[in-house]
C-alpha cells in the first residue's frame, strides 16, 4: 500500500518536473533535469522507509536513479522489463514484477528485490513520459516474518504463484522452489482458493497456508505441534482437580442450604416461573423476616414496577438507537485526519505552499461543519460544502484517480439532512469504485424534486458491483451477520430515524459501469432552513 502511494506521489511530482523542463534538452538542461529528478526520487523515498530504491526511465531510454549505480544500468533496456510494463494497459494501475535477483535496477545486485512498475504519462495530454520502478529488498519483507520461537520449531515463508520462496528468514531457501511434498501438496490445494488451509503432517508439524490476493502470494507457516500441545496435559489435570473440588463443595453446600431455605425458595421460584410465563399478577407470599423474606418483598415490589418500566421501554429503546448511531457518526475517521495532515506536511516539505494552504483551509472548513454546534441535522447546502472540502482533499491525495461534478438546484439546498450523509458515500465511490478502476473516473452529485421529496443522487463510473455484492450492500445489515458497510448502514439508519421509514436510500450498480445511490429526504422549499432543521433535530 505504501509503495502504491509513493508511486502516485512520484507520478504527480514527475508531471510537475516535466512542466518546468522541455522534452528535448541540451546538455546543461539535462544536467539540471537529472539533479532535480534525483532530488524528487530521494525526497519521496525518505517518506516511505519500506521503499529501498526508485528508478525512472524516459521514452528515450535515459535512466534516472535514486542511488549511485555500481554497474551499468542500461541492461534494463534489453531485459524486456519496460516492454512488459507497457503491455499492462492503464497508466493508473501499478504492476508487480516477481521477486528476482538481477544486476540492474537495484542498489545491491546481491539481494533479491520486489519491483513495482507504473507508466508515467502527462495527466493533461496522455503523452507517455516513461516508466517508473520502485524496489523493496527481500530482507525488508523477511524482517516481518521473524518469530520468538526457536528456528527449528516455527518457520514462515512467502510463496509466489511460481511456487518459489520469495521471503524467508532462512536465506538459503530464498528464490528456491518448494520441494517438501507436504508443503507442495497443501499449496496446490490452496491455489485459487482465498480460504486459509491447515494440514497436520505425521502429528509433528502443523502447516498453514494464508492467501495474499493483492500479490497472488501465499504465507506458509510451519509450526512444531509440540509447541501447541506442551501445556495441554497440565491444563487437563488442573481442570479435573478443580472440577472435583467444586463437586464436593456443591454437594455439601446443597445439603446445608436445602434444610434452611428450600421451602421458601420453592415458593419464590414458583412465583418467578409464573412471571416468566407472562403472568404479571403474581405475588410471592412473605412468610419470614430473614433474607428470603426480604427477597420476596423485593420481588413483589419489582413486579409492581415492571408495568412502569414497560411503558417507558419504547422510549428508552429509541434513545439507545439514537446514541448508537450518534456514536458511529460522532466524528470523522481518525485515519482521514492523519492522512490529510501527512499530505499537508509533505506539500510544505516540497514547498508547494499554495496547495498546502488550500488543503489546510479545506480541512478546517470540513471539521467546522462536522461539529455544527453539536446538532445532528444540518441543511443540504452545508452538507454539500463539507463534501466539496472532502473531495478537494482527496483530489490532492489522488490527483489522477477521479474528478467530480455537483449540480444541485438552489431551491433544494434548504432540505434538512443528517450530517456526514454524503461523505461516506463519496468515500466508498473513491476507494471501492474508482481507485482500482485503472483510469480517471467521475463522481457526480445531483438533486431533484420527486413526489414531495428531495432526491439526492451520488453516482460514479467506477468498477461497479456484482449482483451478489449489490445484494449484500443493499441489505445494509442482515440478521446473523455483521454490518456489511458501516458508512451505508449509518446513513440509512439515521435518515429513517429522523424522518421515518418512507425515506432512505436506494442502491443500483452494474459491474464494470459504475454505482448509483439515491437518498430520499424531506422536501423543504422555504428558505428559512434553520427553523426546519431544528424542528426535525432530536439531538
Amino acid at each position: 500500500m505504501n509503495m502504491e502511494i509513493c508511486s502516485n506521489m512520484l507520478v504527480t511530482d514527475l508531471n510537475r518536473l516535466y512542466e518546468n523542463f522541455p522534452v528535448q534538452r541540451n546538455e546543461v538542461e539535462e544536467n539540471r533535469f537529472r539533479a532535480h529528478m534525483q532530488s524528487r526520487l530521494t525526497t519521496n523515498l525518505s517518506l516511505f522507509s519500506e521503499v529501498d530504491a526508485a528508478v525512472f526511465i524516459d521514452t528515450n531510454g535515459k535512466i534516472y536513479t535514486s542511488y549511485v549505480p555500481e554497474k551499468d544500468e542500461t541492461a534494463v533496456n534489453y531485459s524486456g522489463l519496460t516492454q512488459k510494463l507497457l503491455k499492462q494497459g492503464s497508466y493508473g494501475s501499478a504492476y508487480w514484477f516477481p521477486m528476482e535477483q538481477r544486476d540492474f535496477l537495484t542498489p545491491d545486485p546481491d539481494v533479491p528485490v520486489l519491483t513495482l512498475g507504473k507508466v508515467v504519462v502527462d495527466i493533461n495530454s496522455g503523452e507517455k513520459y516513461g516508466t517508473l520502478y520502485l524496489m523493496i529488498k527481500e530482507p525488508t519483507l523477511s524482517a516481518f516474518l521473524g518469530s520468538s520461537e526457536p528456528s527449528n520449531q516455527k518457520k514462515y515463508y512467502l510463496i509466489d504463484e511460481r511456487q518459489m520462496i520469495v521471503a524467508s528468514p532462512e536465506k538459503e531457501r530464498i528464490l528456491q522452489p518448494v520441494t517438501d511434498p507436504a508443503e507442495y501438496r497443501l499449496l496446490a490445494e490452496a491455489k485459487g482458493n482465498p480460504e486459509t488451509r491447515t494440514q497436520n503432517v505425521d502429528g509433528k508439524w502443523l502447516l498453514t497456508v494464508t492467501d495474499f490476493p493483492s500479490l497472488n502470494w501465499k504465507l506458509l507457516t510451519v509450526v512444531d505441534v509440540a509447541i501447541l500441545t506442551k501445556d495441554i496435559g497440565k491444563n487437563i489435570r488442573l481442570i479435573i482437580l478443580i472440577g472435583f473440588c467444586c463437586l464436593v463443595l456443591s454437594i455439601i453446600g446443597a445439603n446445608l442450604l436445602s434444610k434452611a431455605v428450600l421451602y421458601p425458595l420453592q415458593q419464590l421460584t414458583k412465583a418467578m416461573r409464573r412471571v416468566m410465563e407472562g403472568n404479571l399478577q403474581v405475588q410471592s407470599p412473605v412468610r419470614t423476616q430473614d433474607e428470603v423474606g426480604l427477597i420476596s418483598r423485593v420481588f413483589n415490589k419489582m413486579i409492581q414496577q415492571i408495568h412502569e418500566l414497560m411503558r417507558s421501554m419504547k422510549e428508552e429503546q429509541m434513545r439507545k438507537r439514537e446514541y448508537e448511531l450518534a456514536l458511529v457518526t460522532s466524528q470523522v475517521k481518525p485515519h482521514f485526519l492523519y492522512n490529510t495532515l501527512d499530505t499537508i506536511y509533505i506539500l510544505n516539505d516540497m514547498e508547494r505552499n499554495v496547495e498546502a494552504r488550500n488543503t489546510t483551509k479545506a480541512l478546517a472548513d470540513f471539521y467546522r461543519i462536522v461539529l455544527s454546534k453539536g446538532r445532528e441535522l444540518i441543511i443540504l447546502e452545508q452538507e454539500l460544502k463539507m463534501t466539496i472540502d472532502y473531495l478537494s482533499i482527496m483530489k490532492m491525495r489522488y490527483p489522477d484517480i477521479f474528478s467530480y461534478e455537483i449540480d444541485v438546484p438552489e431551491e433544494l439546498k434548504s432540505a434538512p439532512i443528517p450530517k456526514l450523509s454524503l461523505q461516506p458515500l463519496v468515500e466508498n465511490a473513491i476507494y471501492h469504485g474508482l481507485k482500482t478502476k485503472g483510469e480517471p473516473g467521475l463522481i457526480r452529485i445531483t438533486a431533484r424534486e420527486e413526489e414531495n421529496k428531495t432526491i439526492i443522487v451520488v453516482e460514479d463510473n467506477g468498477i461497479g458491483m456484482s449482483e451478489e455484492r449489490l445484494k449484500e450492500a443493499a441489505s445494509y445489515r442482515s440478521e446473523n451477520k455483521p454490518i456489511q458497510s458501516i458508512g451505508i448502514y449509518s446513513v440509512q439508519e439515521r435518515i429513517q430515524l429522523y424522518f421515518g421509514p418512507q425515506y432512505g436510500m436506494n442502491i443500483s450498480s452494474e459491474e464494470g459501469k459504475g454505482t448509483r445511490l439515491e437518498l430520499a429526504i424531506p422536501l423543504v422549499n422555504d428558505r428559512r432552513s434553520e427553523t426546519h432543521v431544528q424542528s426535525y433535530d432530536r439531538g
